[in-house]
């Protein structure tokens, strides 16, 4: 049903939640006993360089990934021939890797926000779980679209998708963050 890649775009069932209101997660590790992913719409009002003090790059974006570990960073790109030791989980994109290495090909203007994407924490949830709550209707599950993740402009990212969809997704796609102050 759900595998590596895949994109989960959360409906209007999770207004309120804190974290996945108005979420879009790419999941990078589907298997029997877990599910791991990456908020990626959700940008914070810092950047790398504000986390990492070696990274001379301010403009290198920073997303938060999810609830878990928030105290580590993470990162999801496209180069695996300059960054040992990434992971790949769907085509052309992996996480992870040697961070000393992305720092320093961050630093040489090598890679930038268009290639690779930072996170502080991740979504996490036993696979059962999260199969449970798309039946339950709070996931949609979309095929992966990898320009979705290096877009430079995310903050209506869950809003455009809505406004593909069938139905009464429609109508959510102008909605305001907090329906009661419209």
């Amino acid at each position: 049903m759900i595998k590596s890649g895949d994109i989960l775009i959360s409906t209007p069932d999770v207004l309120g939640d804190y974290y996945f209101n108005r979420s879009i997660i790419m999941l990078t590790e589907v298997n029997a006993d877990e599910v791991v992913g990456f908020i990626i719409n959700k940008e914070l009002e810092y950047t790398l360089s504000d986390l990492e003090d070696k990274v001379k790059n301010k403009g290198i974006k920073v997303f938060s990934g999810g609830p878990v570990n928030q105290d580590n960073l993470y990162f999801i790109h496209k180069h695996p021939e300059l960054i040992n030791n990434s992971i790949k989980f769907y085509n052309n994109l992996y996480w992870g890797g040697d961070f000393k290495e992305c720092i320093s090909l961050i630093n040489n203007m090598k890679i930038n926000n268009s290639s690779i994407k930072f996170f502080t924490g991740y979504t996490g949830w036993t696979y059962n779980q999260l199969i449970e709550e798309i039946n339950s209707g709070s996931w949609v599950v979309s095929k992966n679209k990898t320009s979705d993740l290096f877009a430079k402009y995310t903050a209506k990212m869950w809003g455009e998708n809505m406004k593909k969809m069938q139905g009464n997704f429609k109508i959510w796609s102008n909605a305001p963050d907090d329906p009661q102050k419209n």
